[in-house]
């Protein structure tokens, strides 16, 4: 797609393309940009709402996740979208783009959208439910919406989108460079995730809530945790069925995904079944610094698995198979070389070798080792809720959020400051995780549907503390925004070894 100018900047604050002669000095958004492609995102998503009401009986469009580039959508219909009906859709989309025709966006106050959206049942009750200020009004054609960004001012500017069949849904994409490989594991667990949250009744906020209110916390909270440790149990019951043949477990997620917590309780239903664990920690095989060599920015780069004595590791790896002991090294990182010092470790008949790193999934990193003497598996936190039908929650918020109440309660760290930091930790895990998470063979996923009612008693009064003239303050209204639908829920509901005490302090493990 042809980078283009989709809405502006002023002061930290997003104007329309509509309003920009209204500004003297103003900064152009990019469709390139994090905040471009949101707002393209936003306008096809208003867009395909008008034609899937127009064109299909009692239909409503349903935004779900990300996914192989583009963002996965159902329609709940009297019939189920085919293939045909795809390719009428996307018939559609071409003629409209061609026809240049018009998009609506003006900032309201809660109060506005409340008048305006009073005839709309879902939408009145998230918004009266929420502690929002205002948002942007979006409309086309016969449709309305409010999302936190406005939309693009012309249908001519999403040249290029299209929509892919994806059973039982389909897949939007702003340009065909967006389209990934397909992400088959993936795309089964959030299936899963969303079947298990529909079944029980728990989709949106709105549900969440009425458990609130309700006073079935409780059981919300309980079966979540349930469901985590029946997912732990499944992963354990299978590392015993392979005892003997399987020597090692790779662990490997992005940052904030609650890596920690379920090893370690993993551990606890390993030792169960019998089984002995023996832990390495690849931060103790890194090179001397001398060695590391300088990335593109011309720092070292400490996040290369180049970085790593990948051949020493594999060879105690092997020693390990085989039944010998070894010195397994310590890294001293204040000389930034290998101490002389070591642990002994030596695996017996039940034991089995657990190890947790950015690298775990890719094969390099344990090349000389027999495929099925591996375990690998992927731990991330899938966002399985969403706000309502047209807003979705994506999981690097949900992580980011996690990242930032972690920071600030273990390591003094602002909001503001791990926002700076954001930027750099994704291109980290794009560079070195997401690339190999399709060739784990268990995906855990760590979200917990109430997650975000427990961290918006810390994130929010958090993310308030981020000075207006702050490049992140409008990253800060972002996730105020989403956070602003969520009822808060007491820290003290919260069992000691859920995932979420990694965060939140008070967990029943070590860290």
């Amino acid at each position: 797609m042809e980078r283009k100018v989709v809405c502006y900047e002023r002061k930290n604050k997003l104007i329309p393309i509509e309003d920009g002669s209204l500004y003297g000095e103003k900064n152009s958004i990019f469709s390139d940009s994090f905040y471009g492609k949101l707002v393209l995102q936003n306008s096809l998503v208003l867009l395909l709402k008008d034609i899937i009401i127009s064109n299909f009986k009692n239909a409503k469009l349903n935004v779900e996740h990300t996914i192989n580039g583009g963002l996965y959508c159902e329609v709940f219909s009297d019939i189920l979208l085919c293939e045909n009906d795809i390719a009428k859709i996307n018939e559609i989309i071409e003629k409209r783009i061609e026809n240049d025709e018009r998009f609506s966006s003006k900032y309201r106050t809660k109060d506005e959208l409340l008048e305006i959206f009073k005839c709309e049942k879902d939408k009145l009750e998230v918004l009266n439910d929420s502690d929002i200020k205002g948002a942007f009004l979006c409309e086309y054609n016969n449709v309305k919406e409010f999302f936190f960004t406005p939309v693009v001012d012309s249908t001519s500017i999403l040249k290029g989108s299209f929509i892919k069949y994806y059973p039982p849904g389909f897949i939007v994409y702003i340009s065909k460079d967006d389209v990934k490989r397909e992400q088959k594991k993936l795309f089964a667990i959030f299936n899963e995730s969303e079947k298990w949250a529909k079944i029980l009744g728990w989709r949106s906020v709105k549900n969440i809530k009425e458990s609130i209110e309700n006073d079935e916390i409780f059981e919300l909270i309980h079966v979540c945790e349930a469901l985590h440790e029946k997912k732990i149990v499944e992963i354990a019951n299978f590392v015993d069925s392979q005892r003997g043949k399987l020597k090692m477990i790779l662990i490997a997620g992005p940052s904030s995904s609650g890596k920690t917590t379920f090893l370690k309780r993993l551990f606890i239903q390993l030792k169960v079944l019998g089984l002995s664990v023996v832990g390495i920690s690849l931060d103790d095989y890194f090179l001397d610094n001398d060695k590391i060599k300088v990335g593109e920015d011309g720092k070292k780069d400490f996040e290369s698995i180049d970085a790593l004595d990948v051949e020493f590791f594999n060879k105690n790896l092997n020693s390990l198979i085989k039944g010998e002991e070894i010195l397994n090294p310590k890294f001293d990182f204040t000389t930034g070389k290998r101490s002389k010092d070591g642990t002994k470790l030596k695996m017996g008949e039940n034991s089995i070798l657990i190890i947790e790193g950015i690298h775990g999934l890719n094969e390099r990193l344990t090349e000389t080792i027999p495929k099925e003497m591996k375990l690998k598996i992927y731990v991330s936190a899938l966002t399985q809720i969403n706000i309502d039908n047209t807003h979705r929650i994506s999981t690097t918020d949900n992580r980011l959020i996690r990242r930032i109440v972690r920071d600030y309660l273990f390591r003094n760290h602002s909001a503001e400051t791990t926002l700076k930091m954001w930027k750099h930790v994704r291109e980290g895990e794009k560079k070195n995780i997401f690339h190999y998470q399709e060739s784990a063979d268990f995906f855990f996923n760590s979200s917990l549907l109430y997650e975000l009612s427990v961290l918006k008693n810390f994130a929010k009064p958090l993310l308030q503390e981020i000075d207006e003239k702050s490049d992140f303050y409008l990253d800060s209204r972002r996730l105020l925004f989403i956070l602003s639908f969520f009822k808060e829920i007491s820290i003290e509901k919260i069992p000691p070894t859920s995932v979420l005490r990694e965060f939140v302090g008070g967990s029943a493990f070590k860290y």
